[in-house]
């Protein structure tokens, strides 16, 4: 499927500030084909899913409200006026916002405020949250779904996901009752009949382990997502 994603991009003279408030050109604040960015991207993907679709439907409302436009001068005006109005859809004042504090404030209208933060400190700040899977290196293998929120590996960009692949409701293993630290032994407790390492790395990937090197401290953490059931089946 076509990938797009949407983001605060620039102002109406190709300038990063200094331009009028509200989107002069409809595209200021605007969708587009997913590209490869120059400097890389990480991906962090929102642990929920309803929170994932909640920060795309956010990018959407901003992406089609032409009173937002971008100036990096102002660019904290558009979490001034999504507080006073509930949603992005409903800013009626020209406002201004830039890449990540856009981001900002989808993650505010999907229920939580990760603070202020530039491409730099992205990473770190949405983190912090405790709302996002590990970060991912954005790969030509990668998929990427609605709601993931891509930034550069160096300060520069930030875009969401807002047509991409659809996340269905994850189906868990029963919780593991068991002492052992073993994810082979738990996963066999709990009725999984292929624990070989393909699937184990299969498992992994599904809670957000990257780069899985069947190590003792992934293997724990996955043994402790089972016993409290939260162990997401691949």
């Amino acid at each position: 499927m076509s990938l797009v994603v949407g983001s605060a991009r620039i102002d109406e003279s190709g300038h990063i500030s200094g331009g009028k408030p509200g989107d002069q050109t409809g595209n200021e604040v605007s969708t587009q084909a997913y590209y490869v960015h120059s400097k890389g991207w990480y991906c962090l993907r929102p642990k929920s899913i309803t929170v994932a679709n909640a920060i795309a439907e956010a990018m959407l409302q901003g992406c089609r409200n032409n009173n937002i436009g971008y100036c990096q001068g102002h660019r904290s005006n558009v979490i001034e006026q999504l507080i006073k109005v509930g949603k992005l859809s409903k800013i009626s004042v020209k406002t201004e916002a830039d890449c990540s504090s856009l981001v900002r404030a989808c993650c505010i209208q999907a229920g939580f405020d990760p603070g202020n933060f530039n491409t730099a400190s992205e990473v770190s700040a949405l983190k912090a949250t405790g709302q996002f899977m590990e970060t991912v290196a954005v790969t030509s293998k990668t998929e990427l779904f609605n709601g993931d929120v891509l930034v550069t590996k160096t300060k520069g960009h930030t875009v969401v996901v807002v047509s991409g692949n659809p996340r269905y409701g994850n189906a868990y293993y029963p919780k593991y009752e068991g002492v052992s630290g073993s994810i082979i032994t738990a996963l066999a407790a709990v009725g999984e009949k292929d624990t070989s390492k393909a699937h184990r790395a299969k498992i992994a990937a599904a809670n957000g382990i990257t780069n899985y090197a069947y190590t003792a401290a992934q293997n724990t953490k996955m043994v402790n997502l089972l016993k409290k059931g939260k162990l997401i089946k691949a």
